[in-house]
């Protein structure tokens, strides 16, 4: 259910978009598209992502949840301070935190993609200094228009290495499995927030160099760099009354 994309890509549309997407194939078209980000359906706040990402309680139901955790720790809130300005997050590994049985830095910053409406763009630094550069589409909200922006995310890249396009990340067994229920997930993108809904994933293997390269490549294309608003590290942590009976203390976790 993966494809490699690389010189080549202009040559074999067809091939690739009947492998882009295995699960879901909403948009039937050849033609690479800008991505672009869906208007009127259910976003966060950059104020409540931001709140949550403290430990604080989110003023709009539904952006945190205690079940996925996005209170970051120091080290964390360093990377996410540096993301923010420069349109991509750098990850020692997946960012797992044992502790917490999930990576809040994941969580937080594909939450405050999805509030501003751009792909979300990870760099995970490998020991071996291969490292892996991560674009989630799923912040755009747009799952019909999926498949030709990721094929457009693999063309201005065309040179810099092979595009891994691996798609949404559900499994044929999901609720997704029907064609019925494929057409409800344009709805899910619409109305849920975005830790319960699927990635769609393009990555790239590099050098850690190029990785970085490419990673900054991608966010000005995208646009995914933004002059942080919000509290920095730098400024300190807000005070934080841990919450009634969380395992984790606070809200937002």
């Amino acid at each position: 259910n993966k494809i490699m994309v690389g010189a080549s890509l202009a040559s074999q549309p067809a091939v690739i978009l009947a492998c882009l997407s295995p699960i879901v194939r909403c948009a039937v078209t050849t033609t690479a598209s800008f991505p672009m980000a869906a208007k009127h359906v259910w976003r966060p706040t950059l104020d409540d992502v931001e709140r949550i990402s403290w430990g604080r309680s989110a003023k709009r139901k539904g952006t945190g949840s205690r079940g996925v955790p996005h209170r970051l720790n120091d080290a964390e809130r360093r990377l996410y301070d540096l993301a923010r300005r420069k349109g991509f997050v750098e990850i020692d590994g997946s960012g797992w935190r044992r502790e917490r049985s999930d990576s809040p830095l994941v969580n937080t910053y594909r939450s405050w993609c999805d509030a501003r409406g751009v792909p979300a763009l990870y760099v995970h630094k490998a020991r071996d200094g291969i490292d892996e550069v991560v674009l989630d589409l799923s912040p755009l909200r747009t799952p019909d228009q999926f498949e030709p922006a990721g094929i457009y995310c693999a063309e201005v890249t065309i040179g810099m290495g092979d595009c891994n396009v691996e798609g949404l990340q559900v499994l044929p067994s999901s609720r997704y499995a029907t064609e019925e229920e494929q057409q409800n997930l344009i709805s899910e993108f619409e109305t849920r927030p975005i830790y319960q809904l699927p990635q769609y994933i393009l990555s790239w293997l590099r050098p850690r160099a190029d990785a970085k390269a490419l990673a900054k490549h991608l966010g000005e294309y995208l646009n995914t760099a933004h002059v942080a608003k919000g509290r920095t590290k730098s400024k300190g942590a807000p005070h934080v009354k841990p919450g009634k009976a969380r395992r984790h203390g606070g809200f937002g976790i």
